[in-house]
């Protein structure tokens, strides 16, 4: 496990040499530019830090991705204190589909776009926000009952069993506003359990919450 972590230090600090190489380049590029360049953000022009900032994060993800197929691959006993010290520690060590579903929920909604939206055409259905209900093992019965009253109501979700992710449980108990599992998220917001989701089916609500 030691050895796993100094390579993948050893190829963070790979990637940030790179990135600041390229960076050194964008910018001796763009002192050679005209004003035109410069001001327009020509093909010689340096990366925004903006753009700098969302490539970052798909670096990491990518070691960390690469680093549990590593251990996944390990043999013997090696591999297996690998992988339960990666589950103690909440699994920073994850695959890209696992990731990706992490920074979704930290994100809660998509960010907004920096231009306007294209105003949908008349009678067009709009798209559903997300409908998530997060529960574990013991809670499995329970959350059978709340996907009833969403099937009951038309409503399209995903069911995530958190059992095994200590980070996204903590994300959910931070998030829940004291709701018990299993529990409903629409569009990253609590909803609530069982008798919350029924009354806003009830109500009509449940509808205009997911399809606006």
């Amino acid at each position: 496990m030691v050895r796993l972590i100094d390579t993948l230090r050893a190829r963070a600090r790979e990637a940030l040499r790179g990135n600041s190489g390229r960076d050194s380049q964008a910018t001796r590029e763009a002192a050679g530019a005209g004003p035109r360049d410069a001001t327009r953000g020509g093909v010689n022009g340096p990366a925004s830090p903006g753009q700098r900032g969302r490539e970052s994060p798909l670096w990491i993800d990518a070691l960390r991705a690469e680093a549990h197929r590593t251990i996944d691959r390990m043999p013997g006993k090696a591999g297996d204190l690998a992988r339960k010290a990666n589950a103690a520690l909440g699994r920073p060590l994850a695959d890209a589909a696992e990731l990706a579903d992490r920074r979704a929920f930290e994100a809660g909604t998509t960010a907004p776009s920096s231009a306007a939206a294209p105003a949908p055409a008349a009678g067009a259905p709009r798209e559903a926000a997300p409908v998530v209900v997060y529960h574990m093992d013991k809670t499995r019965r329970d959350a059978a009952r709340l996907t009833e009253v969403l099937d009951g109501a038309g409503i399209p979700y995903k069911v995530m069993n958190i059992q095994e992710d200590p980070a996204a449980q903590s994300a959910v108990r931070r998030d829940s506003k004291g709701f018990r599992l299993p529990v409903v998220f629409i569009a990253g917001e609590v909803i609530g359990g069982r008798a919350e989701l029924t009354n806003l089916a009830a109500s009509g609500a449940l509808k205009k919450r997911v399809f606006g």
